[in-house]
């Protein structure tokens, strides 16, 4: 088996390369991703000082970057929010409703990223209400869960909003639960048209230029089963950037090869580019800096505690009380007991943080 290569260290290795190619073009959220990914677990950040609450054993480790373009970091944030959605799943078929923009505007996506993500979110998921507003016999509020993705296996820019809808509603007047029967949850063809319309008129409301696209576009809707699947397939690149460590298997000091599942075969692939190319391909993919990139809806949004309840009580969901019981962050190697953090340097203030004994690390 081939042995993986670091991220961080292909970017070190090729920043010079990369900046004379690209420097001219690289917008502030891609140089703190560089910053964040190349100084993660180093000195850059500090060091912690954790001992084991079971055996006499002290560590020193350092600090993670925690940029969400990071693949180092955040494992404990995908895993939550996997958690709190698991804890939402209602005992109904699901279905996941793919939003893609044609290759026409990526360029304009690209340089207007903020803007044309959330256009992208917001024309997708008023398209699946108006649908669900307007069937015949249902008339009901969906509730959804909604993240961006902005690239293929391959790693290219393909910007598309995954929509992950329960197969019911609430009819808000007679209040009521109403299940969506059958394999199809909206046509597709219809969606695409309407999201088509509302996604171009918002551009130009916004004061965008916008460029001729195709009058076809492509908007798929499959049933997905129970929903668990798809909320992993989800949360796969949701924190933890869009490569991991694994998949990089060479590195030649001039090119870098990865691997990644062909989606038309099922088998896997390789890819090689040149270093400085490579890093243009992963960075391209950063967000811009406070951009939610899972968005909920209807009685699925955090405002809509109540309501979800009461429709899991209808639907005789067991929701059992949330544990009181928390996982460890750190554990020890050497007894595998919780390690508790008990000081920080901080490199940029040099000094050290003591740590209140009753302080935890871990997730509340």
């Amino acid at each position: 088996m081939l042995a993986s290569v670091e991220l961080a260290s292909i970017i070190t290795h090729y920043l010079d390369r990369y900046k004379r190619q690209y420097g001219a073009q690289t917008p502030n959220d891609q140089w703190s991703a560089i910053h964040a990914i190349t100084g993660c677990r180093t000195q850059q950040y500090g060091q912690m000082t954790l001992t084991c609450d079971a055996c006499p054993r002290t560590i020193q480790k350092h600090r993670s970057c925690g940029h969400r373009s990071c693949n180092q970091c955040q494992y404990n944030a995908t895993s939550d929010w996997l958690k709190r959605q698991e804890h939402k799943l209602l005992p109904v078929n699901y279905f996941m409703s793919t939003f893609t923009l044609p290759r026409q505007l990526r360029a304009l996506a690209k340089a207007n990223a903020k803007v044309v993500y959330d256009l992208l979110f917001k024309c997708a998921a008023e398209t699946l209400k108006t649908f669900a507003r307007n069937k015949k016999g249902f008339h009901a509020e969906l509730g959804m869960t909604a993240v961006l993705h902005t690239h293929t296996r391959r790693l290219d820019y393909h910007p598309h909003v995954h929509i992950v809808v329960p197969a019911g509603g609430v009819h808000r007047a007679r209040r009521e639960w109403r299940t969506l029967k059958g394999k199809y949850l909206f046509n597709g063809r219809a969606l695409a048209a309407k999201f088509r319309g509302a996604f171009l008129r918002a551009l130009s409301e916004a004061g965008l230029t916008v460029p001729t696209t195709p009058k076809k576009w492509i908007t798929q809707c499959q049933r997905v089963g129970r929903g668990l699947p798809a909320l992993q397939y989800l949360s796969r690149y949701l924190y933890r950037g869009v490569i991991s460590n694994q998949n990089i298997i060479k590195d030649d000091k001039n090119e870098v090869t990865f691997r990644y599942t062909d989606s038309a075969t099922g088998k896997p692939q390789t890819r090689t580019l040149k270093g400085e190319e490579f890093m243009a391909l992963v960075l391209q993919h950063t967000l811009p800096k406070g951009f939610r990139r899972a968005r909920d809806y209807g009685f699925l949004h955090g405002n809509a505690k109540r309501l979800l309840k009461t429709i899991q009580y209808i639907l005789g969901v067991d929701t059992p009380a949330p544990s009181s019981r928390k996982k460890a962050v750190f554990t020890c190697k050497k007894c595998k007991g919780s390690m508790r953090l008990v000081a920080v340097i901080i490199p940029q203030q040099s000094v050290k943080v003591e740590i209140d004994p009753s302080f935890s690390l871990l997730p509340d």
